[in-house]
C-alpha cells in the first residue's frame, strides 16, 4: 500500500491540522512564521486559508489564554520589581537621611570649629581697627580700668556684636561720617552717645574734639558732662541754637581750609597722612554730632554742613547725624544733599545694619557711673598730656654761621610750623617789628619759649653786637642759670643784667638805666649826621650793640597804685616808642594783663608799638588781651608748647600755629659754656636777687675798693658799683646799723670791714666785740670774716664773752685818751645784747655805755672808727646819748618806721624787708635803699682774699 501524503485521505484531520497549524502560526507570529515564510508554491497555506470558523475560534481562545498567562507573568514580574524598587527607594531615603544627619552634624561641627578659630581673629582685627575702649562692650570690666584709656585714635568704632558675641566694628573717623536712622529716635540717639564716649575714651588726649548740636535739648551729651566741665576743649558744651551752631561750623570751615592748604603744601591727600609724616601736627580729629537733623538747621548752617561734609574725610572731620524723618526741614534746606554724603546706618529695635557688614545686635547704653569714671580718667591724662617736641638744637644754625655781624635786624627760630621754621625777626623798619608780647596760662611753656628765644639769639650774635637785660618778676628760677654760680663759672656772655626774683624797685632802676641809654645813643646818632636808625650806622666800635630787654611778668611793675608804678609805666612807654630806632628790643611776657590799672590807661600807647604777639594756650579773654580783640585762637590750643605767632598786631588773618622747640636744660648749659669759652674775657652780669643779700665776692670781682670809702652793700640799680660812704679820721665818722636781722647785720659789718682792710695802705687793727653771746646762726660767718681780715694782714681781736666786754671797752677808751688807738676799727656786733651797759662797772665811776659813747664820739679824730649794730634806735640812743655821739651815717634794717623817720625825716617811707637796708648819711637829700652783703661762707675765704687783694 502506497503511503499517501499527510492528510491526503483524511479530511477531518486535514481540517484540524489546518486549524492547529493556523493557531500555531498565530501564536508564533514573528517567530515560526518568520522562520518559514510562505511561498507561492506552498500548498498548506492555501489549505489553511480555507479553514473552518470553529477552528479559528479555538485558536483565538488559545491565543487569549496564552496572552493572559503572559500578562500574568508580566504582572508578577512588574510587581516584584516595583516592590524591590520601593524597598530600594526606602533604603535610599534612609541612607540619605542618615547621610544628611551625618552631613549636618559635620557641617555644624566644621562651622563651630571655624567660628571658634575665626572669633579670636575677628576680635584681634576689631581691636586693631578700633583700639582700646573703641571695641569693648559696655558691660565689660575693662571700662572700669584706666589701662586702655587713650590707646589711640580709632578709625573704626564698635556698634554691636553678632549672636555669637563677635564684635562688629565699622569705619567712621576717616569717612565723611554716618547718617543714622531708626524706627525709634531714642535708639539712634543712644548709638550716637555711645560712639562719642568710645571715641573720646580711645583717643589720646587732645587728639579728638567732639562738638554736638542738640536743638531739642535731649541732654544726650550729658553722659560726658564731667569731661566737659574739666576740659571743654575736648568736649565743649553742646550747642542748642542756630547762632551757636553757626559759630562752631564757621570755625570748622577755617580749620578745613587751613588743613587743605597744609596738605597741599606738603603733598598729602588725607589728614591722617599729614599726621604720619610729621609729629608737629597738633590739630585734633573733629567729630560733629547732630541730633534730630534737620530740626534747628537753617540755610546758613546747611550751607556750611555741605561744604564741610563734601571733603570731611580727607580733612580729619567727621559727622554723626541722627536723621529724624518725621521732622520737616526748613524751606531751602534739602536734607538729602547732606545725607547722600554720609554712610547709612539703620537701627531697628535692637539691631543695627551697616552696608557690607552683617546685621548686629545693638550694644546697650552705658551706665552713667562708668561714663563718669572714664571721663575723670581722660581728664587726668589730659593734665599729663605731652606734645611731641622739637629739639632746641634743631632751631640752631650751623656753627660756622654763629656770631655773624648784625646788619639791619636780629632774629632767631623759636620752633616749627610743620616743616617751616617759625621766625622772630626784630627790626626797626620795612616793616617795623621791634618788640614782642608773649602770654600764656600757667604751665603752658612761657618760660621755655623765653629761654629758646634768648639762647637762639645768643648763638647767632656776639656779645659785642648784642646785650641782654633779663628780668624775672614772678619769683621763678629759670633765669638763674644764665648767670655765674658757686659751681658754675660760666654764664651766657651776652647777659649784661640778670634779675632773678627781681623786685619792682630794681625793675624801675633798669628802666631808668635804659632810658638813659636811649639818650646816650641819641648823641651817637647826632655825631654821625643825625641818622634816624641804628641800621644806618656803619659797623664799628662806635655803633652800639643791639639790646634785648626781657621783662617776664612785667605787669608786676605796674600793678600797685603808687608812684613807682606810674613812673615805670611812663618809662616803659618811652622805651617801646623810641627803642625801635635805637636798637632796643623789648619782650614783654605775662600770664595775664587783665585788671592792671596802669595798663588800662596806657595799653594802646604801649602795645601799639608791639607788633609781634606770641600766645600760648590760655583763656579766651587772655587770648584776646594778648593777640587782639576777637582773636581767641590761643584758647583753641591743646598742648603745652603750642603757640600762636602773629606779626601783625594780633590780626586773626595772620595767625601762625607753631610748636615751640623744647629747651632742655643740659643742652642749654652746654651751649652757654661753649659761648662763654668762645667769648673769652667777658665781665659777669649784674645779678640781682629778690629777698637775697648781695655777694661780696661778686662785687670784689667787679670793683676795687677805695681808701676811706667802705662798702655798705649794693644799690638797687644796674650799676655794679657798691654803695660807699665817706669815713675820714674826723668827728662824726662811723656807721650805726639799726634794726632786726642778725645775719644782715653781720653782712653789713663784713662789707665795711673787708672793703676797709682791702683798701688800707697799712693793715688796720680790728676789735670785734660780739654782744650776741656767740650766736650759732652767725658763727661760721664771724669766723670767716676774722680769717679774711687776718689773711689781709690785719690784727684781729675778738671779745665774745659778756664779762670781758666792759673791761675791754674801758681799756680801749683809755688807749684813745693816751693816743694809742690809731688805725683801729671797733666792730660792735650786737651792742644791745651786752648786759649792764648803763650800770656803773665794778671799780669804775662810770658805765660801759659812757666809755662806748666816748669811743664813738672822739675816736674818729684819732683813727678809731666804730661800726656798730643795735637792734633798735632807742637802745643806741640810750647807750650813746641823745646825739648818738655825733655819728651821721645810719643804716636801717628791719626797723619800725617811727624810728626811721626820727632820723631821716617825717616823709621817709620804709617798708622793712629781709636783706634790704635804708642808708641815711645826712649828706644826700634822700635816703637810699641798699642790699646788704651776705656773711661770708668758709668756702669763700680764699676767693675773697684773692679778689680784694688784686
Amino acid at each position: 500500500m502506497t503511503e499517501k501524503p499527510d492528510g491526503a485521505g483524511m479530511p477531518g484531520s486535514a481540517s484540524r491540522s489546518a486549524r492547529e497549524g493556523g493557531t500555531a502560526r498565530s501564536a508564533r507570529e514573528g517567530e515560526t512564521a518568520r522562520s518559514a515564510p510562505k511561498t507561492a508554491a506552498d500548498p498548506a497555506a492555501d489549505h489553511n486559508a480555507g479553514a473552518a470558523p470553529e477552528v479559528l475560534e479555538a485558536r483565538i481562545r488559545g491565543l487569549q489564554h496564552a496572552l493572559g498567562q503572559l500578562l500574568e507573568n508580566a504582572r508578577r514580574l512588574t510587581h516584584g520589581e516595583h516592590q524591590r524598587a520601593v524597598q530600594l527607594h526606602r533604603q535610599m531615603q534612609e541612607q540619605t537621611a542618615i547621610a544628611r544627619r551625618e552631613s549636618r552634624a559635620l557641617v555644624d561641627a566644621k562651622t563651630a570649629e571655624a567660628m571658634s578659630e575665626a572669633e579670636p581673629k575677628a576680635r584681634l582685627l576689631a581691636d586693631r581697627l578700633a583700639p582700646g575702649l573703641a571695641s569693648i562692650p559696655p558691660n565689660d570690666a575693662r571700662w572700669r580700668s584706666r589701662q586702655l584709656v587713650g590707646a589711640g585714635v580709632p578709625a573704626y568704632v564698635r556698634v554691636g556684636e553678632l549672636d555669637a558675641g563677635t564684635p562688629v566694628v565699622a569705619p567712621l573717623l576717616r569717612t565723611n561720617g554716618w547718617k543714622v536712622t531708626s524706627n525709634r529716635n531714642e535708639s539712634a540717639r543712644l548709638l550716637l552717645q555711645s560712639v562719642a564716649l568710645r571715641l573720646i575714651a580711645a583717643a589720646e588726649p587732645f587728639r579728638l574734639r567732639i562738638d554736638a548740636f542738640d536743638p531739642r535739648l535731649t541732654g544726650m551729651m550729658g553722659l560726658l558732662g564731667h569731661l566737659t566741665t574739666k576740659y571743654p576743649q575736648l568736649v565743649p558744651r553742646a550747642t542748642h541754637t542756630a547762632e551757636q551752631l553757626h559759630t562752631v561750623l564757621s570755625g570748622l570751615v577755617d580749620v578745613s581750609s587751613l588743613r587743605a592748604s597744609r596738605q597741599a603744601q606738603l603733598g598729602h591727600e588725607r589728614f591722617e597722612d599729614l599726621l604720619k609724616e610729621t609729629s608737629q601736627v597738633t590739630d585734633p580729629y573733629r567729630l560733629v554730632i547732630l541730633f534730630d537733623y534737620p530740626f534747628g538747621i537753617d540755610t546758613l548752617a546747611q550751607r556750611d554742613l555741605l561744604r564741610l561734609a563734601a571733603t570731611a574725610g580727607k580733612r580729619g572731620i567727621c559727622f554723626l547725624v541722627h536723621y529724624d524723618a518725621s521732622t520737616a526741614a526748613e524751606l531751602d534746606v534739602d536734607s538729602k544733599q547732606l545725607l547722600e554724603l554720609l554712610d547709612a546706618v539703620v537701627v531697628s529695635n535692637d539691631r543695627v545694619e551697616i552696608a557690607q557688614l552683617p546685621p548686629a545686635k545693638l550694644d546697650p547704653p552705658f551706665d552713667a557711673t562708668v561714663a563718669t569714671g572714664i571721663c575723670d580718667v581722660i581728664a587726668e591724662q589730659a593734665e599729663l598730656a605731652v606734645l611731641p617736641t622739637v629739639d632746641f638744637e634743631r632751631t640752631l644754625p650751623d656753627r660756622s654761621t654763629w656770631w655773624r655781624p648784625v646788619k639791619d635786624e636780629i632774629g632767631t627760630v623759636i620752633g616749627y610750623d610743620d616743616r617751616t621754621p617759625a621766625l622772630v625777626r626784630l627790626r626797626s623798619g620795612n616793616p617795623a617789628l621791634p618788640h614782642v608780647l608773649v602770654g600764656g596760662a600757667v604751665g603752658q611753656g612761657k618760660s621755655n619759649l623765653l629761654l629758646v628765644l634768648i639762647h637762639g639769639l645768643a648763638a647767632r650774635y656776639a656779645p659785642k653786637d648784642l646785650e641782654m637785660y633779663l628780668l624775672d618778676f614772678k619769683h621763678g628760677v629759670e633765669f638763674s642759670a644764665l648767670g655765674p654760680g658757686p659751681e658754675r663759672p660760666h654764664w651766657l656772655p651776652q647777659v649784661r643784667v640778670l634779675g632773678v626774683h627781681s623786685d619792682r624797685a630794681f625793675g624801675l632802676a633798669v628802666l631808668r638805666h635804659l632810658s638813659d641809654e636811649l639818650a646816650r645813643r641819641s648823641e651817637v646818632f647826632k655825631s654821625h649826621g643825625n641818622v634816624a636808625d641804628i641800621a644806618e650806622l656803619p659797623p664799628g666800635p662806635e655803633r652800639p650793640p643791639r639790646v634785648l630787654v626781657v621783662l617776664d611778668e612785667f605787669q608786676v611793675l605796674l600793678e600797685d597804685d603808687d608812684e613807682l608804678a606810674d613812673e615805670a609805666a611812663k618809662l616803659l612807654e618811652r622805651l617801646v616808642r623810641l627803642g625801635r630806632a635805637y636798637g632796643v628790643h623789648v619782650v614783654l611776657a605775662t600770664q595775664t594783663i587783665e585788671g592792671v590799672k596802669r595798663l588800662s590807661t596806657r595799653r594802646d600807647a604801649i602795645f601799639g608799638q608791639v607788633p609781634y604777639r606770641i600766645a600760648l594756650k590760655t583763656t579766651p579773654a587772655d587770648s584776646q588781651a594778648i593777640l587782639r580783640s576777637g582773636n581767641t585762637a590761643a584758647a583753641e590750643l591743646q598742648f603745652r608748647g603750642e603757640a600762636v605767632l602773629n606779626a601783625n598786631f594780633g590780626s586773626p588773618d595772620d595767625n601762625q600755629h607753631v610748636l615751640v622747640s623744647f629747651a632742655d636744660k643740659p643742652v642749654l648749659d652746654s651751649l652757654r659754656r661753649e659761648l662763654w669759652e668762645t667769648a673769652g674775657d667777658v665781665r659777669p652780669p649784674r645779678v640781682f636777687h629778690l629777698a637775697e643779700p648781695a655777694r661780696l665776692t661778686d662785687t670784689a670781682a667787679a670793683v676795687r675798693s677805695e681808701t676811706g670809702r667802705p662798702w655798705t652793700g649794693l644799690p638797687i640799680a644796674v650799676t655794679e658799683e657798691p654803695v660807699q660812704i665817706e669815713v675820714r679820721p674826723e668827728p662824726g665818722a662811723g656807721v650805726l646799723v639799726l634794726g632786726d636781722g642778725l645775719v644782715d647785720a653781720l653782712g653789713v659789718l663784713t662789707g665795711l670791714a673787708v672793703s676797709t682792710a682791702a683798701a688800707a695802705v697799712e693793715p688796720p687793727r680790728f676789735v670785734f666785740i660780739d654782744g650776741t653771746n656767740s650766736a650759732p646762726a652767725v658763727a661760721e660767718g664771724k669766723d670767716a670774716l676774722v680769717q679774711v681780715l687776718r689773711q689781709l694782714g690785719c690784727e684781729v681781736e675778738t671779745v665774745d664773752k659778756h664779762d670781758d666786754i666792759a673791761p675791754r671797752l674801758f681799756s680801749l677808751r683809755d688807749a684813745l685818751r693816751t693816743g694809742q688807738a690809731g688805725n683801729t676799727y671797733l666792730l660792735g656786733f650786737g651792742f644791745h645784747g651786752i648786759p649792764r651797759m648803763q650800770v656803773h662797772a665794778e671799780g669804775f665811776f662810770e658805765s660801759p655805755a659812757n666809755a662806748l659813747q666816748e669811743i664813738v664820739r672822739d675816736g674818729p679824730a684819732q683813727g678809731l672808727i666804730t661800726f656798730g649794730w643795735w637792734n633798735r634806735l632807742h637802745v643806741c640812743t640810750e647807750q650813746l646819748g641823745y646825739g648818738r655821739a655825733n655819728v651821721a651815717t645810719h643804716l636801717f634794717l628791719r626797723h619800725p618806721q617811727d624810728g626811721v623817720r626820727a632820723v631821716a625825716g617825717p616823709l621817709v617811707r620804709w617798708a622793712s624787708e629781709p636783706h634790704r637796708g635804708l642808708l641815711w648819711d645826712g649828706l644826700h637829700p634822700e635816703a637810699q635803699v641798699v642790699v646788704p652783703f651776705a656773711a661770708l661762707r668758709p668756702d669763700e675765704v680764699e676767693r675773697a682774699v684773692e679778689l680784694v687783694r688784686r
